[in-house]
C-alpha cells in the first residue's frame, strides 16, 4: 500500500496554502535568527544552494550555513510575487522574488533582491523543502 495522510485529497488551494505558509515561516525564521526553525522546514535530506556561498546537503550542513547569516541587527526577507504548481500530488514547486532588508542609523535600506526556487514535497500530510535554491540579481 501507499503511503497515507491525513488528508483524503489534497486540493490545489490546499497545496499551495501549505507551500506558502512554508515560504512565510522560512523569512520569519531566518530574519529572527531561529536555526532550528529554518532546519524545521527542510527534509532530513534537502538540499539548500545559495548562489555565490555553497551547495548545502542535510540539515547538519544546513543549519550551519545559516548560522553564517546569523541577524546582527533589525532585518527583514520580503518574499512575493510567489507562483506555486502542484505538479503531482506529493511535489509542488514555488518561485518567489525577494529583496533583504537591513534597519540602518537613517532607516530601513535594501541590501538585495533576488529569488526563490523552491521544490516542497509532501511526506505523510507535512510539506517542506526538498530543495532551495537562492540567487540574486545585480
Amino acid at each position: 500500500m501507499g503511503e497515507r495522510d491525513s488528508r483524503a485529497e489534497w486540493t490545489e488551494e490546499a497545496v499551495v496554502a501549505q507551500t506558502q505558509s512554508a515560504i512565510a515561516a522560512y523569512a520569519h525564521a531566518l530574519d529572527a535568527g531561529e536555526l532550528d526553525g529554518i532546519a524545521d522546514l527542510f527534509w532530513p535530506d534537502a538540499v539548500a544552494e545559495i548562489a555565490g556561498v555553497g551547495v548545502f546537503e542535510g540539515l547538519d550542513a544546513i543549519r550551519q550555513a545559516y548560522a553564517g547569516f546569523a541577524p546582527t541587527g533589525p532585518q527583514l526577507h520580503m518574499v512575493a510575487n510567489t507562483v506555486v504548481t502542484w505538479t503531482d500530488g506529493r511535489e509542488a514547486t514555488a518561485v518567489s522574488d525577494l529583496a533583504f532588508l537591513r534597519r540602518e542609523a537613517d532607516g530601513w535600506a535594501v541590501q538585495l533582491v533576488g529569488r526563490y526556487d523552491d521544490t516542497l514535497l509532501r511526506r505523510g500530510d507535512e510539506w517542506r523543502f526538498a530543495r532551495r535554491v537562492t540567487t540574486f540579481r545585480g
